[in-house]
């Protein structure tokens, strides 16, 4: 994994100083792959990701993990869209679990 390259800029100070962590920053980005983010979390984060490396990599490693598993999601549908229980089993299982309950 690549090292964080922090470039200690008179910006990039300003914007640790000022603006919120990157603790704060991973819950944003967090959030900003589930639904949309308001204008100021918008701004707030891609300030901070112009800013600091280790956010930009937290993304990207994100980013991946959701896009592979996305795409293992979609196979693993495609591969067993064969596989069915039979009648019998559903109301062997459907009998079993009513008498556990």
């Amino acid at each position: 994994m690549k090292e964080a390259n922090l470039k200690f800029t008179r910006f990039n100070n300003w914007v640790w100083r000022n603006l919120p962590g990157c603790r704060e920053i991973v819950k944003i980005v967090t959030a900003s792959m589930d639904g949309r983010l308001s204008w100021r979390e918008w701004v707030l984060m891609k300030v901070h990701l112009f800013s600091c490396d280790s956010c930009v990599n937290f993304l990207k490693q994100v980013t991946f993990i959701r896009t592979a598993l996305r795409h293992s999601e979609e196979k693993l549908d495609r591969e067993n869209s064969d596989i069915r229980l039979s009648d019998e089993s559903r109301r062997r299982l459907k009998e079993k679990l009513r008498f556990e309950s």
